[in-house]
Protein backbone atom coordinates (compact mmCIF):
# COMPACT_ATOMS: atom_id res chain seq x y z
CA UNK A 1 0.00 0.00 0.00
CA UNK A 2 1.53 3.41 -1.01
CA UNK A 3 0.85 6.34 1.18
CA UNK A 4 -1.55 9.47 0.12
CA UNK A 5 0.09 12.45 -2.04
CA UNK A 6 -1.79 14.47 0.79
CA UNK A 7 -2.52 13.77 4.62
CA UNK A 8 -2.90 15.26 7.92
CA UNK A 9 -4.10 13.75 11.18
CA UNK A 10 -6.81 15.23 13.28
CA UNK A 11 -7.15 14.36 17.24
CA UNK A 12 -10.06 15.76 19.42
CA UNK A 13 -10.11 15.64 23.04
CA UNK A 14 -13.71 15.66 24.64
CA UNK A 15 -15.09 16.29 28.19
CA UNK A 16 -17.83 15.01 30.11
CA UNK A 17 -20.96 17.81 30.03
CA UNK A 18 -23.54 15.57 31.76
CA UNK A 19 -22.67 11.75 33.38
CA UNK A 20 -24.24 9.99 30.76
CA UNK A 21 -21.20 8.72 28.05
CA UNK A 22 -23.04 9.90 25.37
CA UNK A 23 -22.99 13.75 27.31
CA UNK A 24 -19.20 14.53 25.71
CA UNK A 25 -18.46 18.25 24.57
CA UNK A 26 -15.31 19.17 22.02
CA UNK A 27 -12.80 20.88 23.90
CA UNK A 28 -9.56 20.18 22.22
CA UNK A 29 -8.69 20.19 18.21
CA UNK A 30 -5.20 19.16 17.33
CA UNK A 31 -4.14 18.98 13.44
CA UNK A 32 -0.61 18.34 12.41
CA UNK A 33 0.69 17.26 8.83
CA UNK A 34 2.55 14.62 7.24
CA UNK A 35 5.39 16.30 7.92
CA UNK A 36 4.82 16.06 11.56
CA UNK A 37 4.32 19.82 11.60
CA UNK A 38 1.45 21.38 14.16
CA UNK A 39 -1.39 23.47 11.81
CA UNK A 40 -3.45 24.16 14.47
CA UNK A 41 -3.91 23.77 18.23
CA UNK A 42 -6.96 24.77 19.97
CA UNK A 43 -8.85 25.01 23.02
CA UNK A 44 -12.29 24.98 22.76
CA UNK A 45 -15.21 26.19 24.68
CA UNK A 46 -17.96 23.64 24.98
CA UNK A 47 -21.71 24.58 24.62
CA UNK A 48 -23.06 23.44 27.79
CA UNK A 49 -21.64 23.17 31.54
CA UNK A 50 -18.66 21.10 31.63
CA UNK A 51 -19.47 18.50 34.54
CA UNK A 52 -15.79 16.58 34.50
CA UNK A 53 -12.93 17.87 32.85
CA UNK A 54 -11.76 14.11 32.09
CA UNK A 55 -8.74 15.74 33.41
CA UNK A 56 -6.63 12.10 33.29
CA UNK A 57 -7.60 11.61 29.55
CA UNK A 58 -7.88 15.73 28.61
CA UNK A 59 -5.41 17.38 30.76
CA UNK A 60 -7.67 19.91 30.90
CA UNK A 61 -8.57 21.59 34.44
CA UNK A 62 -11.02 24.22 35.58
CA UNK A 63 -10.13 27.84 34.04
CA UNK A 64 -8.25 25.75 31.11
CA UNK A 65 -10.91 26.52 28.88
CA UNK A 66 -11.56 30.29 29.78
CA UNK A 67 -11.21 32.44 26.85
CA UNK A 68 -11.75 29.95 24.45
CA UNK A 69 -13.21 29.94 20.63
CA UNK A 70 -16.55 28.08 19.84
CA UNK A 71 -16.35 25.11 18.38
CA UNK A 72 -17.70 26.27 14.99
CA UNK A 73 -14.88 28.89 14.91
CA UNK A 74 -12.10 26.36 15.39
CA UNK A 75 -14.10 24.08 12.88
CA UNK A 76 -13.62 26.82 10.17
CA UNK A 77 -10.10 27.06 11.04
CA UNK A 78 -10.00 23.19 10.44
CA UNK A 79 -11.80 23.66 6.99
CA UNK A 80 -9.67 25.92 6.24
CA UNK A 81 -6.29 23.84 6.07
CA UNK A 82 -8.45 20.72 4.66
CA UNK A 83 -9.87 20.69 1.09
CA UNK A 84 -10.81 18.21 -1.17
CA UNK A 85 -7.55 15.94 -1.94
CA UNK A 86 -6.76 15.82 1.57
CA UNK A 87 -7.03 12.68 3.39
CA UNK A 88 -7.26 12.45 7.05
CA UNK A 89 -5.56 9.90 9.32
CA UNK A 90 -5.71 8.92 12.88
CA UNK A 91 -6.96 6.23 15.62
CA UNK A 92 -10.55 6.13 15.38
CA UNK A 93 -10.77 8.47 12.84
CA UNK A 94 -14.49 8.72 12.31
CA UNK A 95 -15.13 10.17 15.66
CA UNK A 96 -13.17 13.29 15.14
CA UNK A 97 -14.96 13.59 11.88
CA UNK A 98 -18.00 13.67 13.64
CA UNK A 99 -16.74 16.52 16.21
CA UNK A 100 -16.17 18.45 13.55
CA UNK A 101 -19.10 17.27 11.71
CA UNK A 102 -16.79 16.61 8.23
CA UNK A 103 -18.09 15.65 5.24
CA UNK A 104 -16.14 13.42 3.08
CA UNK A 105 -15.76 14.44 -0.66
CA UNK A 106 -16.50 18.43 0.19
CA UNK A 107 -14.00 18.81 3.18
CA UNK A 108 -11.54 15.63 2.89
CA UNK A 109 -10.99 13.07 -0.17
CA UNK A 110 -11.44 10.20 2.68
CA UNK A 111 -10.37 8.65 6.28
CA UNK A 112 -7.95 5.63 7.21
CA UNK A 113 -8.27 4.45 10.63
CA UNK A 114 -5.49 2.92 12.21
CA UNK A 115 -7.36 1.13 14.37
CA UNK A 116 -8.63 -0.89 10.96
CA UNK A 117 -4.71 -1.07 10.10
CA UNK A 118 -3.36 -2.40 13.03
CA UNK A 119 -6.67 -5.05 14.03
CA UNK A 120 -5.33 -8.10 13.93
CA UNK A 121 -7.28 -11.95 13.94
CA UNK A 122 -6.64 -13.58 17.23
CA UNK A 123 -6.34 -17.19 16.91
CA UNK A 124 -7.08 -17.67 20.75
CA UNK A 125 -10.18 -16.12 20.88
CA UNK A 126 -11.55 -17.01 16.77
CA UNK A 127 -11.79 -13.01 16.38
CA UNK A 128 -10.40 -9.67 15.41
CA UNK A 129 -8.19 -7.80 18.05
CA UNK A 130 -7.99 -4.17 18.04
CA UNK A 131 -5.74 -2.00 20.07
CA UNK A 132 -5.59 1.67 21.51
CA UNK A 133 -3.21 4.44 20.02
CA UNK A 134 -1.24 4.03 23.27
CA UNK A 135 -0.50 0.19 22.68
CA UNK A 136 0.36 0.70 19.14
CA UNK A 137 3.04 3.90 20.29
CA UNK A 138 4.44 2.48 23.33
CA UNK A 139 4.96 -1.34 21.46
CA UNK A 140 6.16 0.03 17.82
CA UNK A 141 7.58 3.32 19.00
CA UNK A 142 9.18 2.33 22.24
CA UNK A 143 7.60 2.73 25.94
CA UNK A 144 6.53 5.40 27.52
CA UNK A 145 5.63 7.38 23.87
CA UNK A 146 2.00 7.93 24.93
CA UNK A 147 0.90 7.81 28.68
CA UNK A 148 -2.54 7.88 29.75
CA UNK A 149 -2.77 11.60 29.77
CA UNK A 150 -3.82 12.50 26.26
CA UNK A 151 -2.44 15.77 24.94
CA UNK A 152 -4.26 15.83 21.33
CA UNK A 153 -0.96 17.28 19.53
CA UNK A 154 1.00 14.66 20.57
CA UNK A 155 -1.20 11.69 18.95
CA UNK A 156 -1.61 13.70 16.21
CA UNK A 157 2.20 13.68 15.49
CA UNK A 158 2.11 10.01 17.05
CA UNK A 159 -0.34 9.04 14.30
CA UNK A 160 1.38 10.07 11.81
CA UNK A 161 4.30 8.56 12.57
CA UNK A 162 2.75 4.97 13.13
CA UNK A 163 0.87 5.73 9.59
CA UNK A 164 4.07 6.57 7.49
CA UNK A 165 6.25 3.64 9.08
CA UNK A 166 3.45 0.83 9.06
CA UNK A 167 1.33 1.79 6.29
CA UNK A 168 3.26 1.45 3.55
CA UNK A 169 5.48 -1.60 4.61
CA UNK A 170 3.13 -5.09 4.42
CA UNK A 171 6.19 -7.13 5.92
CA UNK A 172 6.32 -4.70 8.51
CA UNK A 173 3.05 -4.50 9.28
CA UNK A 174 2.02 -7.76 9.90
CA UNK A 175 5.55 -8.18 12.33
CA UNK A 176 3.94 -5.48 13.89
CA UNK A 177 0.67 -6.65 14.76
CA UNK A 178 2.30 -10.12 16.08
CA UNK A 179 3.97 -7.26 18.76
CA UNK A 180 1.27 -6.25 19.27
CA UNK A 181 -0.74 -9.44 20.46
CA UNK A 182 2.08 -10.49 22.47
CA UNK A 183 2.38 -7.21 24.19
CA UNK A 184 0.78 -6.39 27.57
CA UNK A 185 -1.94 -3.52 27.06
CA UNK A 186 -2.62 -1.04 28.97
CA UNK A 187 -4.98 -0.63 31.74
CA UNK A 188 -7.75 2.18 30.03
CA UNK A 189 -8.90 4.82 33.02
CA UNK A 190 -12.67 3.33 32.37
CA UNK A 191 -11.72 -0.37 33.37
CA UNK A 192 -9.67 0.94 36.59
CA UNK A 193 -12.60 2.95 37.35
CA UNK A 194 -15.12 0.29 36.75
CA UNK A 195 -16.47 2.45 34.07
CA UNK A 196 -17.58 4.97 36.03
CA UNK A 197 -14.72 7.80 37.02
CA UNK A 198 -16.00 10.44 39.52
CA UNK A 199 -19.96 9.77 38.84
CA UNK A 200 -19.24 10.29 35.00
CA UNK A 201 -20.37 6.79 33.03
CA UNK A 202 -17.60 5.31 30.94
CA UNK A 203 -19.14 2.60 29.60
CA UNK A 204 -20.16 3.49 25.51
CA UNK A 205 -18.71 0.71 24.35
CA UNK A 206 -19.47 -2.14 27.34
CA UNK A 207 -23.47 -1.72 28.23
CA UNK A 208 -23.15 -4.97 30.77
CA UNK A 209 -20.96 -1.75 32.66
CA UNK A 210 -23.07 1.40 31.64
CA UNK A 211 -25.00 3.13 34.61
CA UNK A 212 -26.30 5.88 32.94
CA UNK A 213 -28.98 4.03 30.53
CA UNK A 214 -27.63 5.97 27.24
CA UNK A 215 -27.43 3.65 24.38
CA UNK A 216 -24.39 1.73 23.82
CA UNK A 217 -22.13 1.22 20.64
CA UNK A 218 -20.99 -1.63 19.46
Amino acid sequence: MSLPKQFCCIDVECVATGRRHDERGVAYVAMVDQDEHLLLKRKVRPSGKVENYLTPLTGLRPGDLGGAPPLEEVRREVVALLGPSMVLVGQGIANDIGWLDLVEGRDFAYSIDLAQVFKTYNSRYNSYSFFSLQHEANTLLGPGTITEQHDPMSDAKVSIQLFKRYYKNEIQLQQAKRELLRARRPTSLAKKHDYNYQGVCMARYFPQKCTCGAPCST
